[in-house]
């Protein structure tokens, strides 16, 4: 049965109902011309993707989208051009070939190979207009990173080059149980590379036509997360013995124990994680904290930091006064510092955190129930 959206205009009420489209190829256009229509949330990055690439050429033939988002990492679209199984495993297989390409590239080859050509071509979006580079693309993008911000981007960009840890999305206008199938297979058996596909879909309705984007599989929390599963628990156990102060390790291993008693996600990615909870006006969990290695930050965060980043939270309005409660719960911990950035945050070093990690899982489980009571009294 064809979907409907109920739209309402001047005081009188009319369905948009979804039609199929004339052609795969209309589908593609609308989507490659408004790249916005992405789904990004659906697919866990906060804010717009960058297109850095349309129908860029590769060693492997012609990519339909490269996207970046801003915590740095690629987004590699396809277009699906047939109904039929074999066009979906071309397509499949012609995105792994692209990945390859980018597979060991440094940033400044990525950024000259492929975001400089397309920014020197006719085929630019108007934000990107002008930009000659990816830092300048950046900047005009609207992410407003910071210092600290275009750093952590460099770094995981660095990263997803390395390693080949690339998000692949198939888009087209339906797609069989048993694509589905096969992406689920793919996201539960390989190591680096997350599989989506991404249904476009056509609505009509009186002199109205209308077109959305909508991710129909992806990878699993299970398997995205270091809340549960081997996989996460690996990450875990590698950042754990990285650690080289006893105290400092034990009292993180708490920390993280007490997260997983309290239900809380714990993002591993790669170099640390981040520990986030649900909220009922966002669509993907809000980061209260932050676990980085040593040697290692992000926009200001270092070791154990806790906190939220105020632009994130305006956005989830729903948790807002439970969260900055929050906040003035982790001020009053001793040990913690502010953070040196545009979060709203302490971080607790190696020195502090042994002595102040019980007051902190206390303030965060404070936070969770005040957060399950406001859900149960909207409800």
């Amino acid at each position: 049965m064809p979907r409907r959206v109920l739209v309402q205009r001047d005081g009188q009420s009319f369905d948009l109902v979804e039609v199929p489209a004339p052609n795969e190829h209309h589908l593609q256009e609308i989507l490659k011309a408004q790249p916005q229509l992405i789904p990004a949330d659906d697919m866990g990055f906060d804010g717009d993707l960058l297109v850095v690439g349309r129908e860029t050429s590769l060693a492997s033939g012609y990519i339909d989208l490269i996207c970046l988002a801003s915590s740095g990492d690629i987004i590699l679209i396809e277009f699906k051009t047939g109904p039929q199984n074999p066009d979906f495993r071309h397509a499949l297989a012609q995105l792994i070939d692209y990945g390859s390409d980018l597979w060991r590239l440094s940033v400044e080859d990525f950024d000259r190979g492929v975001v400089q050509r397309y920014l020197a071509s006719g085929r630019v979006d108007a934000a990107s207009r002008g930009a000659s580079t990816l830092a300048e693309a950046v900047a005009r993008s609207g992410w407003d990173l910071g210092e600290e911000g275009w750093a952590a981007f460099v770094s995981r960009l660095e990263d997803v080059l390395a390693t080949g840890d690339i998000h692949y999305v198939v888009a087209a206008q339906r797609f069989t149980s048993a694509m589905q199938t096969s992406l689920e297979y793919l996201n539960a058996t390989m190591r680096y590379g997350k599989f989506y596909l991404v249904e476009i879909v056509r609505m009509q309705g009186e002199e109205l036509v209308a077109h959305a984007a909508q991710v129909v599989a992806a990878p699993s929390r299970r398997s995205q997360t270091g809340a549960s599963g081997s996989a996460g628990q690996a990450d875990e156990a590698a950042f754990l013995s990285g650690l080289a102060d006893d105290a400092y390790r034990d009292a993180m291993r708490d920390v993280l124990s007490g997260c997983a008693a309290l239900g809380i996600e714990v993002k591993w990615g790669s170099k640390g994680a981040s520990i986030r909870i649900a909220a009922p006006d966002r669509r993907h969990p809000l980061s209260i904290g932050w676990v980085l290695p040593d040697d290692s930050h992000w926009q200001g965060a270092r070791f154990a930091t806790f906190g939220v980043d105020p632009g994130s939270l305006a956005k989830t309005p729903a948790v807002e006064q439970a969260v900055r409660r929050y906040v003035d719960r982790l001020a009053l911990i001793r040990g913690g510092r502010a953070a040196p950035s545009k979060l709203e945050a302490f971080t607790f070093g190696v020195d502090a955190l042994p002595g102040a990690h019980s007051d902190i899982i206390a303030a965060i489980a404070t936070l969770v129930n005040e957060v399950q009571e406001s859900g149960a009294a909207e409800g």
